[in-house]
């Protein structure tokens, strides 16, 4: 069989055939990567299997498909592995940052990858677009294709996008939905108790209901949606999670090959730090966004169940239910992603920043650490976004210890605040260190006189070994901790300016608008400024380590830049 074009007279054997193979293929790569989604990409391997050789490809009028539920693209990769179309050597090599395969649908130039997705939510308003677009075009026969996960569902935005496919009446969008009951936190049924399927068929589209895993009755629903006349059509299929895998089925579990949890980290000194503060302060609660497990929000939550809130994956409310809990005189916890609370953003301005509210929004999986997941979900511009909002502050500690140090006073601290760590990465740059922290202040790592270094977050490791080179090469190196980017001692950086006149600036950041930036503005005159950061919108890779050499963040590259710093003076 040709993949991609239609079949009236599908093997179904053959299906199956494939299907099994691929599924081998994805216990290879659960073992090669414990990071795949394996669980959530057996649930849609019949889906994809079968979707894929029904498309008409081709031309402006073939039929697209959007991967709305990004994490789930291994399945559809090990299907064009065993057909031939991706080498499984190749397949092999995921996530290694020289591969053309991540995690997540990132490549358009792999086989049937036609929008980059791993953001939950927004393939179905991709899917509305391109259906308009076919519809202006007078494509008749393609359709757009969007396949969604239940726990997506939580997302406004698809709601925002299926009340848009009504509107413009898109009988050329079908929207398939995975249902195998279980995200992140757990069971879907107990984190968002909703019927989705009567919601869809409540704003007016057809809804079909069917087996994920029967080849027979899907074909039969996607030749019916096909003939849908003047609306969209949604079919909910339900699945089973870890779908051939005994250990897996039915649970919330992704890997059968779960990694070491590492001897430290930034989100478990998170977990435990709330959790201990909750003790003595009845009025702090944490709301999280069906990440209560990967963030460590749910050691609160065990210990204070009455106080924490699960509001599923939808980061727009996440941020109004904090500030409700505000105006209602707690300490709210806000705990997402940091690249999902950025879909907050306008919340954060409107409704916390403009109203001064005493809010801290803990944001997690920040810079590079999510190296598993890629760019999608690599925060590299939160702290310029949230620099610019007027009375926020912004705290990034350097370590779990420094985690730890924190915490405290961010709660005590009057007013709204952001915090933002990494996942797990955490080598021990402060935990030697016996000091107070206070909003504000940068510390003091390594003194210097021919140049400083400063930064934020698990990179000033590899600025620490740098200035321990360069002192051996015979350059004076300093490295200050800056765990406070606004408000910073603007007196002290400026004091450093002076004395020094050369500034190395690294973070897990866009070079723009971050702290570099801050320090460059604060000196302009005084000195020169060196930023290294992260220049793009991330990658994949194997580990935070690996992509901090990739992106010129390792200790070689910080010496390389001193160097030419100082010898061209």
């Amino acid at each position: 069989m040709v993949i991609g074009k239609l079949s009236e007279a599908l093997d179904f054997n053959r299906l199956m055939e494939v299907r099994d193979r691929a599924r081998e293929v994805l216990l290879r790569l659960d073992k090669a990567f414990p990071y795949v989604h394996l669980g959530s990409s057996l649930a849609a391997l019949d889906i994809i299997n079968l979707l894929i050789r029904v498309m008409r490809r081709g031309g402006e009028c073939g039929d697209r498909f959007i991967l709305s539920i990004g994490h789930v693209a291994p399945a559809l990769y090990s299907i064009l592995a065993v057909e031939g179309l991706i080498p499984i050597e190749e397949l092999m090599e995921i996530n290694q940052t020289h591969s053309t395969v991540s995690t997540h649908a990132d490549n358009m130039d792999l086989p049937y990858i036609d929008a980059t997705t791993g953001s939950l939510g927004q393939g179905l308003s991709i899917g509305v677009g391109l259906a308009l677009a076919y519809k202006i075009r007078g494509c008749r026969d393609g359709f757009i294709y969007v396949l969604l996960g239940d726990g997506e569902l939580n997302e406004g935005q698809t709601w925002e996008a299926a009340a848009t496919a009504v509107k413009y009446g898109l009988n050329n969008l079908i929207a398939i939905v995975s249902v195998n009951g279980y995200q992140l936190d757990g069971r879907t049924s107990s984190i968002k108790p909703i019927n989705y399927a009567e919601v869809f068929r409540a704003i007016g589209w057809n809804v079909l209901h069917g087996n994920g895993h029967d080849y027979g009755e899907m074909l039969r629903l996607l030749a019916k949606a096909r003939e849908s006349p003047g609306k969209p059509t949604a079919i909910f299929l339900s699945t089973v999670r870890g779908r051939g895998v005994k250990e897996l089925e039915n649970t919330h579990k992704q890997t059968l090959n779960p990694p070491p949890r590492p001897q430290f980290s930034m989100r478990e000194s998170l977990g435990m730090t709330l959790a201990r503060l909750g003790e003595d302060n009845d009025r702090l609660v944490v709301i999280t966004a069906d990440v209560g497990e990967s963030t460590r929000a749910r050691y609160f939550g065990e210990r204070f169940p009455e106080r924490y809130f699960n509001v599923g994956i939808s980061e727009q409310d996440l941020i109004g239910v904090a500030a409700g809990l505000a105006l209602g005189g707690y300490i709210p916890v806000a705990i997402a992603y940091a690249m999902f609370m950025m879909r907050g953003w306008e919340q954060i301005r409107n409704s916390i920043g403009r109203m001064n509210l005493n809010v801290k929004l803990v944001a997690t999986h920040a810079g590079l650490s999510d190296f598993a997941d890629g760019p999608s979900h690599q925060a590299l511009e939160d702290v310029a976004l949230m620099r610019t909002l007027n009375n926020i502050a912004i705290v990034a500690p350097a370590d779990a210890w420094d985690v730890e140090r924190a915490l405290p006073r961010i709660i005590e601290y009057r007013g709204p605040v952001y915090l933002r760590i990494g996942r797990d990465y955490s080598p021990p740059i402060t935990m030697d260190l016996d000091y107070e922290f206070r909003i504000g202040e940068l510390y003091p790592l390594i003194d210097g006189d021919d140049i400083v270094i400063m930064g934020y977050g698990p990179v000033l490791y590899n600025a620490v070994k740098a200035a321990l080179s360069l002192r051996k090469m015979g350059i004076s190196a300093g490295v200050y901790n800056v765990p406070t980017i606004k408000p910073i001692n603007e007196d002290l950086v400026r004091r450093v300016a002076r004395k020094v006149g050369r500034i190395i600036v690294v973070e897990e950041h866009s070079p723009r608008g971050g702290l570099g930036s801050e320090v460059a503005e604060l000196v302009s005159g005084l000195a020169e400024v060196k930023i290294l950061g992260v220049d793009g919108y991330g990658h994949w890779g194997r580990s935070e380590e690996e992509l901090l050499r990739f992106y010129g963040l390792d200790e070689e590259s910080i010496i390389d830049a001193a160097l030419r710093m100082v010898n061209t003076h």
